[in-house]
């Protein structure tokens, strides 16, 4: 057996420090968002799923273990309704969000120049208002009497205002695509700023039209980005409660509607908390399957 001199251990035992320190290190810094992810989510779930198994008698909650709660959930017609127009909803604002968001990320990527850090502060901006003001702002938009409905008659487009603007699902479409649509751009953004620009000016040197280095080359490459964006913007279209609340109207009432109906105005929190719960469930399982989809498209190893 060949000998190991005193410096090779030394150098050993050094890398080993070292491989603890960073571990140290690294448990040291997700610390907090843990703490936070312990305390902000899991607690609540936690209280959430053990509340949709009591039940509710006279308004006040009896911990008396029962699955009537899900039994409601799935047989209740309302509840269904309210699923299918959230899930519609969310899709729609999906590809709405897609279309206008790709060519503004391609623009600010590739084309704005010197304009592009201005115009991602564009992007941006929005949020730094309140979504509750900026709701309100489409209301005044939207309205019987808003500026858009004004704008139809003085142009003699219409005879009467169009009621159908406010207070209905199109409003409420209306308002998450106002929303969320930064929340597409921003990573698509990132996807196409990715790609090289010699990548596409090889494909065109290969007689590759535009619109074929487009698609074979611009658009797969930013199918990350896409995803991403689908992501954030049906996954908070599905559970957007003051969007709907304050353009919807209330006639057609989205699972978040749902939701704070049975909290607030039944007082019924084991059945707000089990409808919670199978949201929660389709979110986990739509993020599951947006993953594996991402990592394909990203080249990841599954």
């Amino acid at each position: 057996m060949a000998d190991v001199s005193p410096s090779h251990h030394h150098a050993c035992a050094a890398a080993a420090n070292n491989a603890r320190r960073r571990k140290l290190l690294a448990a040291v810094g997700l610390a907090p968002l843990l703490l936070w992810q312990l305390i902000f989510f899991v607690v609540p779930v936690l209280l959430l799923l053990v509340i949709s198994f009591w039940r509710t008698t006279n308004r006040r909650m009896v911990p008396d273990f029962t699955f009537d709660n899900y039994r409601s959930v799935f047989s209740n017609g309302a509840t269904w309704r309210a699923l299918s127009l959230s899930l519609e909803t969310a899709a729609f604002v999906t590809i709405a969000c897609a279309v206008l968001a790709y060519p503004i990320a391609y623009f600010i990527a590739k084309k704005a120049g010197a304009m592009k850090n201005l115009l991602l502060v564009a992007v941006i901006a929005p949020f730094w208002v309140s979504i509750v003001m900026r709701v309100a702002a489409w209301r005044l938009l939207l309205g019987e009497h808003g500026v858009i409905n004004q704008a139809l008659l003085s142009l003699g487009i219409v005879d009467q205002p169009l009621t159908a603007l406010l207070y209905s699902p199109v409003a409420t479409a209306i308002g998450l695509i106002y929303a969320y649509l930064p929340l597409y751009v921003l990573p698509l953004y990132a996807s196409i700023s990715a790609i090289e620009d010699n990548w596409i000016s090889a494909a065109k040197d290969l007689n590759a039209t535009p619109l074929r280095a487009f698609v074979e080359v611009t658009l797969p490459l930013s199918l990350p980005g896409l995803i991403v964006g689908a992501v954030f913007c049906f996954v908070f279209g599905l559970g957007e409660f003051v969007t709907p609340a304050l353009l919807g109207g209330g006639k057609d009432m989205m699972m978040s509607q749902i939701i704070q109906d049975q909290f607030q105005r039944r007082l019924d929190w084991p059945a707000g908390a089990a409808i919670a719960i199978v949201l929660l469930a389709i979110v986990l399982v739509l993020l599951a399957g947006s993953m594996k989809w991402f990592r394909q498209a990203s080249g990841e190893k599954l």
